[in-house]
């Protein structure tokens, strides 16, 4: 697998790999834009349970993630502009990502023209976080000159995980992801994801895709 693929079912999680089989989409009606952002949110977290606050990366912070147990990848906290992360990943590409962690694509490094957006933004993380919060956001998934989606990502904080990757032991909120095409009826299978995500040091240390695994490998912090 090239590094450009590793890096779209990793660290960017962005729609490319969760289409898989839903090439050739075509809406009866062309797709806005932009999605609404987020939809819903839980608001207060329950009395007595612990939540946590959005972290902050800072510029050069670097991960390693193992994906498959062979296959690495170095991402790079390169810069923070216009109120975004822009990290890099390796084969010419950036992603940039909101300071709530959000997605909103990847970035040609070399020329600096967009490569996939999601307009206005994939919410991944709304904080703060507690076990049992849920959020839901639509945004519009666009690949160069690949036909536009309009896509629903709902998220819920199962559970408290304590899990064992390459680079240690983590107590990581384990995180629901289940991602559907909008205006397309049952045509086409709704994909979940799994990802654990360590408030401390405030990064995501294991997803699952599909069958595939992918593991925090190496941490270094600025």
């Amino acid at each position: 697998m090239s590094s450009r693929s590793f890096l779209t079912v990793s660290f960017v999680a962005v729609i490319g790999a969760a289409l898989t089989g839903c090439q050739g989409v075509t809406p009866d009606l062309a797709p806005p834009a932009s999605g609404r952002g987020l939809i819903f949110a839980s608001t207060f977290a329950p009395v007595g349970v612990q939540s946590w606050s959005r972290p902050t990366w800072q510029v050069g912070d670097q991960f390693v993630m193992l994906r498959g147990e062979h296959m690495r990848g170095l991402f790079s906290v390169l810069a923070i502009q216009d109120h975004a992360y822009v990290v890099d990943v390796g084969n010419g590409r950036r992603v940039h990502r909101d300071l709530d962690l959000g997605s909103f694509g990847e970035w040609s490094a070399e020329t600096g023209q967009p490569l996939r957006l999601m307009s206005p933004v994939d919410v991944r993380y709304h904080w703060p976080l507690w076990v049992g919060k849920q959020w839901q956001c639509e945004f519009v998934d666009r690949a160069g000159t690949d036909q536009a989606v309009v896509m629903s990502a709902s998220y819920e904080v199962e559970a408290l995980d304590c899990v064992t990757v390459a680079a240690g032991v983590y107590d990581t909120l384990r995180i629901r992801r289940t991602l559907r095409l909008v205006g397309t009826g049952d045509q086409y299978l709704t994909r979940t994801q799994m990802i654990w995500f360590a408030p401390n040091p405030g990064i995501e240390v294991r997803q699952l895709l599909g069958d595939t695994m992918i593991e925090l490998a190496e941490y270094r912090p600025k």
